[in-house]
């Protein structure tokens, strides 16, 4: 419902889901809070995205392929093109010019969130 004289309520404007999406992005930017039941089955439908949309590149649990030159998505060391939740985000549904094609057309803006909060998640303390 937003704050009184310092935030207005953004919920008529934006919707419900607007609204969850613009809360995980904040939470995702802000390390070492504690996630809710909610985010947790977030992260599980992310899991699941990537397994079925990034596994043949970057392997099952995220640590690249050197044969492919994917980058190990577990380690912070190990990022090409940053690795901030939006940059991310960019990445998932953009591509990379010859290296990896770009997934919103196929997945849809709700699964390049569920995907990148989860990959974040990858080199990120998610707890």
């Amino acid at each position: 419902n937003g704050r009184t004289g310092v935030m207005p309520a953004w919920g008529e404007v934006i919707g419900e889901d607007g609204v969850k999406n613009v809360s995980a992005y904040v939470r995702g930017e802000l390390a070492g809070l504690p996630l809710n039941d909610a985010e947790t089955f977030d992260l599980e439908h992310g899991k699941q995205v990537f397994a079925q949309t990034c596994v043949a590149c970057h392997g099952p649990d995220g640590t690249g392929m050197a044969a492919l030159g994917s980058p190990d998505l577990t380690s912070p060391g190990g990022w090409i093109y940053g690795q901030s939740l939006t940059q991310i985000q960019q990445t998932v549904r953009y591509g990379r010019t010859g290296v990896m094609p770009p997934q919103k057309e196929f997945l849809g803006e709700d699964k390049v969130h569920l995907l990148a909060a989860y990959v974040y998640g990858l080199s990120n303390d998610a707890n």
